[in-house]
């Protein structure tokens, strides 16, 4: 018989798991990324250290994390790109963390139009699936100094970096929201990154990490 305590057992084994995977990844990397209390400390840090260019976000939702990333650039402008209520509910994928997204991210128009009247003025939104043409089209071919991504799965992460390839300059500084520290984190957006590296030479070090969130600065590319 399969009770809640089992599953919660289960849970936290496949939890700790992933800890002790991250923890082992980590320490073969050299330099060592600055472990940071929250998302506002290392955004924080991400800000002082960015490079001029185009700072952005993919996957937004109710615009918490692109609150805080519009907060650290003043006056520049900051992107979001989301799909709101132009998709039903849940991801494309399933993601292995430990959360069940299934039926989350269900916005009205209504909804999102009330969201976009709230951000902060260095805010424009764009609302829609994650498009090649769309992303290449609004970001045209300026360098990327900030680049969140916040898809929680491998498709759309590899779809953004691939939209952003002549974009991603050494300088760049990719910030992944669900990058490590839970159950399957090797098949998301990790995933995504490593293989952008493959295809395209990327050298890069990881700069930064808060809890799932990790960064990287990209230091030679092509």
């Amino acid at each position: 018989m399969i009770t809640r305590s089992t599953v919660e057992a289960v849970q936290h084994h496949a939890q700790l798991e992933a800890f002790r995977e991250w923890r082992e990844y980590h320490a073969q990397q050299t330099p060592m990324a600055v472990f940071y209390h929250s998302k506002e400390q290392h955004l924080a840090a991400i800000a002082q250290q960015a490079q001029a260019g185009t700072i952005s976000q993919f996957g937004v939702d109710g615009g918490a994390t692109l609150r805080l990333l519009s907060s650290q650039f003043g006056k520049r402008r900051v992107w979001g790109f989301d799909a709101w209520h132009k998709k039903g509910p849940g991801l494309p994928e399933t993601w292995t963390g430990n959360i069940d997204h299934s039926r989350h991210f269900i916005w009205t128009k209504h909804e999102y139009k009330r969201l976009k009247s709230t951000m902060p003025k260095n805010v424009v939104l764009r609302a829609g699936l994650f498009e090649k043409d769309t992303i290449q089209r609004t970001m045209s071919d300026t360098p990327a100094s900030v680049i969140h991504i916040d898809s929680d799965t491998y498709s759309p992460a590899k779809l953004v970096l691939t939209a952003m390839r002549r974009n991603i300059v050494a300088g760049t500084r990719i910030v992944f929201d669900e990058y490590a520290n839970y159950p399957g984190w090797r098949q998301h957006e990790h995933k995504a990154w490593q293989e952008f590296c493959t295809e395209h030479k990327v050298r890069y070090e990881y700069t930064g990490i808060a809890h799932m969130d990790v960064s990287v600065l990209v230091k030679q590319i092509g």
